[in-house]
């Protein structure tokens, strides 16, 4: 087995409500009882996590992304993009921390740590669009503008919830989104309020899926059909509140496991990937095993 020896934490400054900085030297102190080597390094913006992780990654044998999913993300692509070997971990200070709640890592400031000091590691596969490595979602429709369009004050002070009292000020003044989704062979033409990527159990905070398989080729489909009346915003909420389970036999949702899908997006509507907001007219997006 290869012995472990040095870890880098990247981590995203408005981590713990933006006190990571604070905890930032217990962090160090706790993990050098394990690691003769760890250094951290703060992202100077939004998107600096990936090219920190893209520069230094080759130098480390495990990579710790802390913060939330946004941070994991670009973790998870500078260190493949730059073809290091390293082991990527987790300590979840972030908003929702989707994955985190998937791979059962508490939220806990020093049961974090514990996991990574046991060194728990698992299989989990990514999906794959031909230039970036998504990590658990990419989604759009009812609700998706909110992840981004949430300021960080109020994430600081209402932590997840703080996306739906935004978005539920706006859901009614949403419209159907016109799709072409093309998966596994078969293929979905219309109009819809939804449409969800999900490779893991969670999914803005909520629990989504139980119990699949997230190293085994492919993720969660959901698509929400555009309805009459309001019958498919409560198919949403079903969704959300009961999970995938309670819509599968719905008419108004298509619910698949799916090894690849390609999306054309007829109105450029935006899409949200691993809670980071994103544009695009078609996109071919495959599950892959890393």
């Amino acid at each position: 087995m290869k012995n472990y020896s040095s870890v880098l934490i990247i981590y995203n400054p408005n981590a713990l409500k933006g006190k990571i900085d604070e905890f930032m030297p217990k962090i160090k102190q706790r993990l050098l009882l394990r690691f003769p080597i760890v250094e951290a390094m703060s992202t100077p913006d939004v998107h600096g996590a990936e090219a920190i992780a893209f520069k230094h990654a080759t130098k480390f044998d495990v990579v710790l992304a802390c913060g939330g999913d946004g941070t994991l993300h670009q973790v998870i692509n500078g260190v493949i993009k730059s073809k290091a070997e390293s082991v990527v971990g987790i300590l979840p200070f972030g908003t929702c921390n989707d994955v985190a709640r998937t791979l059962g890592i508490p939220f806990d400031f020093d049961k974090a740590i514990d996991c990574v000091l046991r060194f728990n590691t698992t299989q989990y596969d990514l999906m794959y669009d031909g230039n970036k490595y998504i990590t658990y979602s990419l989604a759009t429709g009812y609700l998706t503008k909110s992840v981004y369009q949430t300021d960080n004050s109020s994430k600081k002070k209402f932590g997840r919830f703080a996306y739906f009292m935004y978005a539920l000020k706006r859901v009614f003044k949403f419209k159907s989104l016109p799709l072409t989704i093309t998966y596994d062979n078969e293929r979905a033409h219309g109009k819809f309020n939804y449409f969800m990527l999900l490779n893991g159990d969670y999914a803005g905070g909520f629990k989504i899926s139980k119990g699949d398989n997230y190293a085994n080729g492919k993720v969660k489909m959901v698509l929400i059909k555009k309805s009459k009346g309001i019958a498919s915003f409560f198919t949403f909420l079903k969704l959300f509140f009961f999970g995938v389970n309670s819509i599968k036999k719905s008419k108004h949702a298509i619910v698949k496991d799916v090894e690849s899908v390609e999306i054309e997006n007829h109105s450029n509507y935006p899409f949200t990937i691993d809670g980071e907001k994103a544009k695009f007219l078609k996109k071919k997006i495959k599950s892959t095993t890393m």
